[in-house]
């Protein structure tokens, strides 16, 4: 009899268990999923916030889209946005309410756009404090510094390649990987940097292209040579649907933002940080300076820093570790093989140490070390109190630092031979 007594209690209390955890279930139409996070300086009150969200509407001849509806064939379709002035992120949510019907959903928020105006007030842990204590925030949210207005940046975010805006942003996240004119850094990594003795916070870059460097009209090309990543974010000499882009890195001192790198110097800084994979890289012809040499570049192996202590402060000694293939030699000179490929190799090493050493002398005179140097020093150190007495973030600004580049050929392309282009008689 007790048995059964007990097994019922057992089974009524199973019940209620599960019973009990629908009271606070949410249906799929009943909320909306927000995607992305757009923080602004405000004017009528401290923050500005836009979100962005799909809007559930099917679209004549769409398929299947995120939250349930599709986001539509063109661009703007799909997707809305509200913004509000707020005194803090979380009472924004509550106003927010006032203009939708449906409850505001963090969970699938993978982009946190952040003003530059803002950034570089220096009150930017005021908002990622609050905003990482968030159970609904992910930290593995990707974070940018927006040229420009963080509102006006969502405005221009519809996708223009397929019809689903997360997959565009999720792809977009790994450009560095691709290409190293951006950086990928997360909601988690920009907290942990801002709390670190080992260095400096950085956060990526985005842009609205307006298009301005694109000139229709004027003086042709001639004989002019700039590289490809020495432009700045918004800047670039494109034109076409798109307008947002992705592009260079944001320097921090603490949560204030103080400067800014190109693409060319992004990859740079992952080298150095051991995140760089690869990229298209053009140098000068060594014998024929008025023409280029394209190279496909690639990670060897993982940099060797070696790092000592002096009485002037401390030493470090890194090498960067490349591989890559020939895609191109304008002037047909022979460069697939010795002594020439040897020529070839130490002219892109110099190339990329001079560039190097130029953004390591640039960030360390303001006492920035971006380049992760602080954790491999920290391991010299026997205990936590000692390294935090180091004061490395000071004693940065004084550090001596020597480079080199190893670069080894792996291909020379799909020739073996470069040959010159036959010219009739009398032709230069």
């Amino acid at each position: 009899m007790c048995k059964r007594i007990l097994s019922a209690i057992v089974i009524i209390a199973l019940f209620s268990a599960v019973l009990g955890g629908c009271q606070d279930a949410n249906e799929i139409d009943a909320v909306v999923r927000v995607l992305v996070i757009g923080i602004d300086k405000g004017v009528t009150d401290k923050w500005r916030l836009t979100v962005q969200f799909s809007s559930m509407k099917e679209t004549p001849g769409g398929g299947g889209g995120e939250e349930g509806g599709s986001t539509g064939g063109g661009t703007g379709n799909g997707y809305s946005h509200v913004t509000i002035d707020a005194p803090s992120f979380f009472e924004g949510i509550d106003m927010l309410g006032s203009s939708i019907s449906r409850k505001l959903f963090f969970t699938h928020a993978g982009t946190i756009i952040i003003s530059e105006r803002l950034a570089r007030e220096g009150i930017l842990g005021d908002f990622i404090a609050p905003l990482i204590r968030y159970k609904q925030i992910r930290e593995s949210a990707q974070l940018y510094v927006v040229k420009g207005e963080a509102m006006d940046f969502i405005v221009e975010n519809q996708p223009t390649i397929g019809n689903t805006l997360s997959k565009s942003l999720e792809l977009a996240a790994k450009q560095p990987d691709n290409t190293g004119y951006t950086i990928s850094v997360t909601l988690n990594d920009f907290y942990s940097a801002l709390k670190s003795t080992h260095g400096q916070p950085i956060m990526a870059i985005a842009a609205v292209n307006d298009f301005k460097n694109f000139k229709r009209d004027g003086p042709r090309w001639k004989n002019e040579f700039k590289k490809g990543g020495e432009y700045k974010p918004e800047d670039l000499p494109r034109h076409g649907e798109n307008k947002i882009e992705f592009w260079g890195t944001a320097v921090f001192n603490r949560d204030k933002m103080v400067d800014e790198l190109t693409g060319g110097e992004n990859r740079l800084l992952l080298m150095a940080r051991n995140e760089f994979k690869r990229g298209f890289f053009t140098i000068r012809d060594p014998k024929s300076p008025d023409r280029i040499i394209a190279m496909d570049v690639l990670k060897d192996k993982n940099p060797k820093i070696k790092i000592s202590f002096d009485e002037d402060g401390p030493v470090i000694d890194i090498t960067i570790f490349l591989k890559g293939d020939i895609l191109s030699i304008q002037s047909r000179i022979h460069y697939e093989e010795d002594p020439l490929l040897s020529t070839l190799v130490t002219a892109l090493e110099k190339d990329i140490k001079d560039d190097l050493d130029r953004l390591i002398n640039k960030c360390k005179n303001q006492g920035l070390d971006v380049f992760r140097f602080g954790e491999s020093a920290a391991k010299y150190f026997a205990t936590i109190e000692e390294w935090e007495k180091y004061y490395w973030n000071d004693k940065f600004k004084d550090a001596k630092i020597n480079t080199k580049v190893d670069f080894s050929m792996r291909r020379t392309g799909t020739r073996l031979r470069s040959s010159p282009i036959p010219r009739l008689k009398g032709e230069e």
